[in-house]
């Protein structure tokens, strides 16, 4: 018994100084090392990176989680995919109709899109409680950030030059695309959203939302882009957009498809059509 007691300790030891040592008082988080791309999660649990990845893959995915209860932890790191070119199809971290995925703390650049949450239930009902955040997607070529299902949080994210993909001519492109009912979309940075030809650039948009809220983004260009739209409601009731903060677009915030909503507290500067659409104004928008 004695001998078995040291044995284990003495395996917490090893792991531990595999991880690296965590200061006095803080508790470890044990998790599993992803060292190389591809790379498949498909037990729960928790995943880290501990280096900087990268991949010249243009198809599938750099990290495809296909399971429920998984947290991501990038660590700080990067996961590159830059070297497969503005042709790219590959994204960077892809789970489709599964639950509770969480993907935080890194870089993702250079994929079709950074990260890649999907639902293909078409009642966003495969997917739900994720968490997207304190995520750097940068130099992806169609969207930054997609999460689809119910209750999904996206939060405290930049996203960074998505200038499109030359896999379809005259492309929209998206900063963060989020739909779902329920979902959050509060406190990111999208930037630099520019679309492809006669393509739309939308930094957030937002569909099939019921009961959504939009809140504390900043979302901006340096120069002014026809038809860019910081904002969209593409779809779904009772979305909440507030506190939000546009620059150098076309367009501020738009409800469209039918979606209603308030918005109140949010300030534009440089943009062509302040606010426009089916959603109510209740006040402080400048």
């Amino acid at each position: 018994m004695q001998a078995n007691t040291h044995r284990r300790i003495l395996g917490v030891l090893i792991l531990g100084l595999t991880l690296g040592a965590a200061p006095a008082g803080a508790e470890t988080t044990i998790c599993t090392v992803i060292s190389s791309l591809p790379y498949t999660i498909s037990a729960q649990g928790s995943y880290c990176l501990d280096r900087n990845l990268s991949t010249a893959m243009t198809t599938g995915a750099a990290i495809t989680i296909n399971i429920d209860f998984v947290v991501l932890d990038l660590n700080g790191f990067k996961v590159c995919g830059g070297s497969g070119g503005l042709g790219t199809q590959a994204s960077g971290v892809f789970s489709q109709n599964h639950k509770n995925v969480t993907v935080k703390n890194g870089n993702i650049r250079g994929f079709f899109r950074g990260v890649y949450l999907h639902d293909t239930s078409g009642t966003f009902t495969s997917s739900q409680g994720h968490l997207v955040e304190d995520i750097r997607a940068d130099q992806n070529t169609y969207a930054g950030i997609v999460v689809e299902g119910r209750g999904n949080v996206v939060r405290n994210n930049q996203v960074v030059d998505t200038t499109g993909t030359t896999v379809t001519p005259n492309s929209d492109v998206f900063g963060l695309q989020v739909a779902g009912p329920g979902s959050r979309v509060i406190n990111n940075d999208s930037t630099e959203t520019v679309g492809v030809g006669t393509g739309v650039a939308y930094g957030i948009q937002v569909s099939s939302a019921e009961g959504a809220v939009v809140e504390n983004n900043r979302v901006g260009n340096s120069s002014l882009a026809t038809g860019s739209t910081a904002i969209s409601v593409g779809s779904g009731n009772d979305v909440l957009v507030v506190g939000n903060r546009m620059a150098t677009t076309d367009n501020g915030i738009v409800y469209s498809g039918g979606s209603t909503g308030k918005f109140r507290d949010n300030i534009t500067s440089g943009v062509t059509t302040p606010y426009s659409g089916t959603g109510t104004d209740v006040g402080n928008n400048q």
